[in-house]
Parts: structure tokens; sequence; C-alpha cells
């Protein structure tokens, strides 16, 4: 990445500091003084060990005060400026999580398909908690590194000895300069290292989350090798950055230990005094925490910078749908309580990541495949519907696109006969709800996770919900009830559990449109049935589509679309269906 990029990004980062820059002015400046200090105490040992060795009168007490006092202050500007600086940097990186999420949110769920949430979740904790460097220790070493070297050169110059002031001078500036010439290297090394533990993280949460599919299929052994070719990767390029970095330490070691030889020497060959010799060596020695600070805070300023690229890649990423400028607003006396759904013309492509791998995001990159081609169906209001095909024939893409996930290419999906796009995004998904085959729990009670989406929920609400989906008498075993906490290691919840938890939150919703994709599947045949008669006695008259590939338990009286391969290639009631044996019956011999 160019010098150009790196302080965009850090231009990127000081915008959203706004409101921080005095307490950072004031972290800088305990900074400098500290230092200072530093160097004054060794000049004045220095001064007293010159004139005991000379002789002369030194009154311990006074020094030994003098030394106590100065101490103290430094330690309290050190204090100081750690202070000022994290609370500047803790409070930046408050407003940086604020915003990842603020950004994330318009872009689900769209952003968090064909991107492993490993690699968000590692974005939203270690990228951002790598930016604390940037601000906590970047802005008072930099200014350090150049105000203290400069104060006590001149010092030097005009109090001791201006020679040995010019003699240390190409050394500090070296020390600073080193740096700075090996920034772009430790910076793509940094870049690489972000993007190899990156990959680690999002290959981990991966297998977490898939671990039933991978040992069902027998994959542990290439996925662990996968693992392991993951993990060399990081190693070699943690490896090649601190080769970098331990030569670049290396490099200014020696400087700074030539700095004091070639003091000696000096003083040694003009013949200058013991006390101009030891003010000069006090002055280096007390330099060298100073102009090392850029070295310091160079490597994690790499780390960071490269962090902040990546969290900025995510939070400028455009959403994949946005509110119409001007909304539509249904008049709730025209609204239908079973309206109606229905696609007319639909093609959605999906396009090409910046990996290769197909993804999800039809915006953008390289068209790589259909997912639905020139669908036109319309679905009965205030029945249950059916969507059936095989696996990966566009189901889950009509779901997605009656929530606006994506917008097709081609034609419309309308809602009680309103485009879903001239809708607010908020009121569409008011009205529809859906419960797909792998719901997510938040680590919180169960009373939490089913009142997420209805919070004013009474607690009868919640027990009619239990009650539909078949989960009171368990909730109810539950050692603290609905407060029990649905966590790993806590309260255990089965596959076919989740989804009727997650199956009762979208009731307490109380959509118009309920959309079930492969949302009973982890159940039995018998306790699907039930839940789906309950459901149907519960809600009469709510517009469901249930997407399965259960062709054998769709009712005979239930009206059912075929997908195949994207298109629709048949829709009907399912007898008449049965009858034709067609793309249905084809599905029902497998």
């Amino acid at each position: 990445m160019s010098r150009a990029r790196r302080a965009h990004t850090a231009g990127w980062l000081m915008r959203h500091a706004e409101g921080l820059l005095a307490p950072l002015l004031l972290a800088a400046l305990a900074r400098v003084i500290s230092q200072l200090l530093g160097v004054a105490l060794l000049v004045v040992m220095a001064d007293a060990i010159v004139r005991a060795a000379a002789g002369d009168g030194v009154r311990f007490g006074e020094l030994a005060g003098l030394l106590v006092c100065a101490s103290l202050l430094k330690a309290a500007l050190r204090y100081a400026e750690h202070y000022a600086g994290h609370w500047v940097a803790f409070t930046a990186l408050q407003r940086l999580r604020a915003l990842f999420f603020a950004a994330l949110v318009p872009q689900a769920p769209a952003a968090t398909r064909g991107r492993a949430g490993a690699a968000l979740t590692e974005t939203a904790t270690r990228d951002i908690d790598r930016i604390e460097v940037f601000f906590a220790h970047t802005f008072p070493p930099a200014v350090s590194a150049v105000l203290t070297p400069a104060i006590a050169l001149t010092w030097l110059g005009i109090a001791v000895d201006r020679s040995s002031a010019l003699l240390l001078l190409p050394f500090v500036l070296a020390v600073l300069v080193v740096p700075l010439v090996s920034a772009p290297t430790v910076w793509r090394s940094a870049r690489q290292v972000a993007a190899d533990r990156s990959a680690v993280a999002a290959q981990v949460g991966d297998d977490v989350h898939g671990v039933r599919d991978v040992l069902m299929l027998g994959a542990q052994q290439r996925r662990l090798a996968e693992l392991d070719a993951a993990g060399d990767g990081l190693t070699r390029a943690r490896s090649a950055s601190g080769a970098v970095q331990g030569i670049r330490t290396a490099i200014i070691d020696l400087v700074q230990a030539a700095a004091v030889i070639v003091l000696v020497a000096a003083g040694a060959a003009t013949g200058h005094g013991l006390w101009h010799v030891a003010s000069a060596l006090a002055v280096a020695v007390g330099l060298r925490g100073s102009v090392r600070g850029v070295d310091g805070f160079m490597a994690g300023l790499d780390a960071a910078l490269a962090s902040a690229q990546r969290l900025r890649a995510i939070v400028d990423a455009p959403p994949a749908v946005m509110d119409p400028r001007r909304p539509q607003e249904l008049d709730p006396a025209e609204a239908s309580e079973r309206p109606s759904v229905e696609y007319r013309g639909v093609t959605l492509r999906y396009a090409v990541t910046d990996s290769g791998d197909a993804g999800d995001d039809p915006a953008s990159g390289v068209v790589a495949g259909t997912a639905l081609e020139d669908v036109s169906v319309e679905f009965p209001a205030g029945e249950w519907s059916f969507v059936v095909g095989v696996s990966g024939s566009g189901k889950s893409s009509m779901a997605s696109l009656l929530l606006r996930a994506w917008d097709p290419q081609a034609g419309e999906v309308r809602l009680d006969g309103v485009s879903v796009a001239a809708l607010e995004l908020d009121a569409l998904r008011s009205r529809v709800a859906l419960v797909d085959q792998r719901p997510t729990l938040l680590a919180a009670s169960v009373l939490d996770n089913l009142t997420l989406a209805a919070p004013e929920a009474s607690a009868e609400q919640v027990r009619a919900a239990l009650e539909v989906v078949g989960l009171s008498e368990w909730t109810e075993a539950l050692p603290f009830g609905l407060d029990s906490v649905l966590a790993a290691g806590r309260t255990e919840v089965s596959g076919g559990q989740l989804q009727r938890l997650a199956l009762a939150r979208a009731l307490l919703a109380r959509p118009q449109v309920l959309v079930l994709d492969e949302a009973l599947s982890q159940l039995d045949e018998a306790t699907a049935a039930s839940v789906r008669a309950r459901l149907d006695a519960a809600r009469p008259g709510t517009t469901t589509l249930e997407i399965t590939h259960r062709v054998d338990l769709v009712p005979d009286d239930a009206f059912v679309a075929v997908i195949d391969a994207g298109r629709l290639v048949e829709q009907g009631r399912t007898a008449q269906l049965r009858e034709e044996a067609g793309a249905f019956g084809r599905l029902l011999e497998r």
C-alpha cells in the first residue's frame, strides 16, 4: 500500500477522533516534559559525579531532594500522558465499534453471507483493538521524538558545547529516519500478518459453525490440513515481520552505541573537560528513549493501519439495498391483514468475490451465475404455500428477495400489490419474518432471545408462542425458566429446539407474512406436523411460505411453486401437480 493510502487511512481515523485533540495534545506535552526531566536527571547526576571526582563540595541532601522531586514530577507526567492518551484511544475505539455496527446493519444480511462471520468478529474485536496503538502510542511519541531532542540538543549547544551537540545531531536523525525508511517493508509485512490472521480466524469460525457437517462428510482431516496450512502461512508472515523489525532494531542499537563511542573519542581528541564530555554523554543516553519512540510505535502503527484499512473496507462498503428516496407508505386502512406475495419476472445473479469465489452480493464483482431467472409466481394471500426444489435450486434466494437482502437485476417482488423496493426496509421487515434452517441465538436468557424483535411482549404472549412451537414444557423444566441463559456450557439446546425458539421469536413479532426456510428440518415428522397444525390454528390467515425439499409432506390442497436451476418449472395445487407427473412428481420419486 502506498504512503498516500496510509495517509488517507490515518486521516480517516483522525476524522473519527473529532473533539479529542485537546487531551491528545495534553498527552504529548506531558510526554515531552517527562522525557526532558529524564534528561535533566542524568545531567544533574553527571554534574554531581564530576564535581565529586574533582573534590568540589556536593550537597547530597539538596541533590537527593532535587532528584526525588524531579522523579515524582516525571512519574506524575508519565501517568498524565498514559491517562490522557488512553482516554482518547478508548473513546475513539468506542466510536469505531459503534461505527462498525452502524455500517454493518444496513449491509446485512448480504454482508454477512459469503463472508465468514469469524472474519467480521476478528475485525470487530482484534482489529479495532489494534487501532488503539494509533491513538495512544503514535501522536505523543511522534511529537516527543522531535521536540525532546530538539530542546535537549539546543540546551547542550548553548550551555555546554556546540560541537558536541552538532556531533550528536546526525546520530539522532539517523535513529529517527531508519524506521521511516523501513516503513514500506514493515507495512507490507503487517498487512500480510493481518490477512493471514483473518484467514485463520475464518477457518476456525467456519469449522466450529459447521462441525456437524464436517464430521458427517468425513472431511475433518482435510479441514485440519487446511487449518495447518493457514497456520503455517501466519507463522511465516509473523516470522518475516519479526525479522524486518529485528534488523531495524539492531541498526538503531548500533547507531546509538556509535554515538556514545564518537562522543568519548571526540572529547579525548579535542581535550574537552570531563564535565563537557559527561554532560554530552548524559544527553545522549537520556535521548535514547525519546528518539526510539518512532521505532517503538512504527511497528504497532503499521499493524494498526493495516487493521484500520480492513475496518474501513467494511465501514465504507455500500449496502446492497437502501431505503427509497420517497418510500411508499402502506395505508393501514387499505393494507390487507392477509397480504399476497408476488414475483414478477424476477432475475437474480450473484457475483464473484475478490477471492474469486462465488459470492452472495449481486451488486458487485463479475457475474458468476444466475440464482433466479425470469421467475413469475403469485402466492395466495392468507394461505400456507410451499416452494420446493433440490438444494441449490434458488429457493432461499426467493426468500432473500422478499426481505430485500438484495434487489433483483430484473423484475420486482410485490407485497400486497406494492413493490418491496418502494417500502422502507424497517416497514417491510416488520411485516415479513424469516426463520431459516440455522438460526442464531444470543448468549442471553431465553426470554431476551424470544423478545428480541418484540421487547414489549407480555408474559402471556411469550407463553402462547412457546405453546405453539411445543416448547412450553421444556422452558418450564429449565433451572431458571425463561431466565435461563443460552450459552455454551449452560443451557444445552438441540437443533430442533433451536429452530422452534427462532420460530417462537418470529411469532412474537406478529408478522403478516411468515417465511420458513427449512425451518422445521431438524424436527421429526410427527413433531413438525404438530408444530404446523398449532401454528396454522394460532395464526389463521397468515400468509406463510414454507421452503422445503420434503415434497412428500406437502398437503394436497396447498399451493406449490417448483424451482429448478433458478427457474419456475411448475406451479399449482399439490394434487394437480401429482397427477401431471412433471417436475413435482420427479421430486416425489427421489
